[in-house]
């Protein structure tokens, strides 16, 4: 019996040197492409020469113009701004683009820093004890809605008077503790929760109206630093970080 054995089969030089070219080429195209990419991603960030120009304006009406342009540049760039704004306030001779340029770079700051402020609801609150009556909410803590202030997120979603807040996102408000103090808890709890929040974020507040659980989401607004009592050791604490980056930006070196 005899074997036929099949010819193995070989490529010409030729052919493989097209190959090799055209894998070289496709991968010469993907480095261009991802290089592209990320040239793209890398965004050049300098004060935007014509509004910093015009600060020095003999007209009121474009210093302002260009002053609140600034503003929300600077508000759209806080990665950058404060030590730019740093460097036009050190450079510029004219006593009021200098001024402008510390007013921004410090607002900046505090933004990048505090964020947008603390947040509100808008209602006069107090701790309670739920009744009896309601389905499965004996026994719980929960916070009252006494009063609702006018002109704020709680008034715009609608909440009443009597309302009893359980929960907020996927805080619960009910305490293991008991006692007048586990009432303070709650209260003090749902307070600090909405002050972590800034505004313009969303929460989910559920709460009891009579027997039935309603869920309403709000858009908090900014708590007036007035009634932030906190506000002294906020300030001082900014006023520190502040002092300490302008020590780094003198010696050259770009804040943490």
């Amino acid at each position: 019996m005899s074997y036929r054995m099949r010819p193995i089969y070989t490529m010409s030089a030729t052919r493989f040197r097209n190959l090799m070219l055209s894998a070289i080429t496709v991968l010469l195209m993907m480095f261009v492409s991802l290089s592209a990419v990320v040239v793209a991603e890398v965004e050049y960030i300098e004060l935007p020469p014509a509004q910093l120009e015009m600060l020095s304006s003999d007209y009121y009406e474009e210093r302002e113009s260009a002053y609140k342009a600034l503003q929300k540049w600077s508000e759209q760039h806080l990665n950058s701004s404060p030590e730019l704004l740093h460097a036009a306030w050190k450079t510029n001779d004219d006593p009021e683009v200098q001024a402008r340029c510390y007013g921004l770079m410090l607002e900046a700051l505090r933004l990048r820093r505090l964020g947008k402020g603390k947040g509100f609801l808008g209602i006069q609150m107090s701790g309670v004890m739920l009744p009896a009556r309601p389905k499965g909410q004996a026994g719980r803590q929960a916070v009252s809605v006494n009063m609702v202030l006018p002109d704020t997120p709680a008034q715009k979603v609608g909440l009443r008077g009597g309302d009893m807040i359980l929960r907020v996102d996927d805080l619960d408000l009910s305490s293991a503790d008991e006692g007048p103090r586990s009432l303070m808890l709650a209260v003090d709890k749902f307070s600090a929760y909405i002050k972590s929040k800034q505004p313009e974020q969303r929460v989910s507040l559920h709460f009891l109206r009579g027997d039935k659980v309603l869920i309403k989401e709000v858009i908090l607004m900014r708590l007036d630093p007035a009634n932030d009592r906190n506000l002294e050791l906020t300030e001082a604490e900014f006023e520190a970080y502040f002092n300490a980056w302008l020590k780094k930006m003198k010696l050259g070196n770009k804040p943490d």
